[in-house]
């Protein structure tokens, strides 16, 4: 038995994390007309440098079937029975159907195959399924089944959420996320919304005033919905965002699990000074 987890390079799992049981497909990204591949072609740091500087926001393709079908067939060929394919929320991104599709292409062309290959929606974004991809790593290395790794991913994203906070409006604007009256009107009162993301769906919580009550504010939202033993992650963009990690230890009495820097999928929508917190609902 030898079990593989493929995903996609909005997992935001650092590329300094060493997995041995794990394959990141990397999303391409058109920036300005051009084609760029995340995780390879720049860094996060340099990344928002090129959201304050664009011309146009950039756009991610999401990763085809064929692409998909081919990364199956390399891991067979190299002895893998138990293909565990983790993706993207797919209310937000084609990836999800396309991996249904490449595993279908998979079967039909390959009958004979006894390979098990599992195609699991996270329904949500960024390391709110990039740790439990860390964790299913160690899993496997401890010897766990892939019933259990599969158990446990079903069990987790069940009970995943993100807050989302943005110190601008600016590129939800342009991103299509609120209206530019909306966004007029919310830099005009100072507002900072603090969005929740469950279930593949988003929805604006509260709308802390002024940048300073932004970390406050998703701090003490996160404490609200979580256990006192549950961990937490924090994705931050720039120095401001990493403040909230200070905010979040002291509200929380304890620190993040992790620190990570958000990735395309997460800051082409909300821009290059926001805030990410991952965590598991109570």
């Amino acid at each position: 038995m030898k079990i593989k987890i493929i995903t996609d390079s909005a997992c935001d799992i650092p590329v300094s994390e060493k997995l041995s049981n794990v394959e990141i497909m990397n999303f391409h990204i058109a920036i300005n007309g051009e084609d760029h591949e995340e995780r390879v072609d720049f860094s996060m740091e340099e990344f928002y440098e090129i959201l304050e500087k664009c011309e146009r926001i950039p756009t991610t393709a999401h990763i085809t079937m064929i692409d998909f079908c081919e990364k199956y067939r390399e891991l067979v060929e190299d002895g893998v029975t138990d293909i565990i394919h983790v993706t993207i929320n797919s209310l937000g991104s084609a990836t999800y159907n396309a991996a249904i599709m490449a595993k279908q292409m998979f079967i039909d062309e390959n009958p004979d195959s006894n390979v098990n290959i599992t195609v699991i929606d996270s329904k949500t974004y960024s390391m709110a399924y990039g740790y439990p991809i860390i964790c299913a790593d160690k899993m496997i290395n401890n010897g766990d089944k892939p019933e259990q790794i599969i158990e446990y991913f079903k069990n987790t994203f069940a009970k995943t959420e993100v807050l989302l906070g943005t110190y601008s409006l600016k590129f939800m604007k342009k991103s299509g996320r609120i209206s530019a009256a909306a966004a007029f009107a919310g830099e005009l009162m100072g507002f900072r919304p603090v969005i929740l993301m469950k279930d593949g769906k988003t929805e604006v919580i509260q709308k802390a005033r002024g940048d300073k009550m932004l970390a406050p504010a998703m701090a003490a939202k996160l404490k609200e919905r979580i256990s006192d033993d549950m961990e937490y992650c924090i994705g931050c963009t720039d120095q401001a965002s990493r403040e909230a990690v200070k905010v979040c230890t002291e509200i929380m009495g304890k620190e993040p699990v992790m620190i990570f820097n958000l990735g395309s999928a997460v800051s082409i929508n909300a821009g290059p000074h926001s805030i990410g917190i991952v965590y598991l609902c109570k």
